[in-house]
């Protein structure tokens, strides 16, 4: 797997690709914390729409543990994915809400920016999207 980490306005956006295993995404988001913590911030637009391969269903608990363990308290996360991957998504959405992170699954690239960049950087307000 390859990935990108880049920040702007506040936010911090990671953008995977190729074949993933759980171990390669453990390790990608230990880098996005290091830069969350290190700047206070808490807002995070995690791309998954280019990865090969899709993680189990039985993956679902420990993807949702890496997600939620230490992540900022009032912290927000939008997963952009696509469609054949919105069922395992809703799911990891579902299960990480409950833990009181707030992660929002788009099927739209620029929806989920759209809505992780609302209200930063005095930036004009965008109307929520509905998933």
């Amino acid at each position: 797997m390859s990935y990108l980490i880049f920040t702007t306005d506040n936010c911090l956006f990671l953008t995977c690709e190729g074949d993933v295993t759980l171990n390669e995404l453990t390790a990608a988001w230990r880098e996005v914390q290091a830069v969350l913590v290190e700047n206070g911030w808490k807002r995070v637009l995690v791309d998954v729409t280019t990865i090969k391969t899709n993680p189990q269903m039985e993956e679902l608990f420990d993807l949702a543990k890496l997600l939620w363990r230490e992540f900022p308290q009032g912290g927000r996360i939008a997963l952009a994915v696509r469609w054949n991957q919105t069922q395992f998504a809703k799911s990891l959405e579902m299960l990480v809400r409950n833990v009181g992170v707030y992660l929002t699954v788009f099927v739209s690239k620029e929806q989920a920016e759209a809505w992780i960049l609302k209200g930063t950087s005095g930036k004009e307000k965008v109307q929520e999207f509905a998933n």
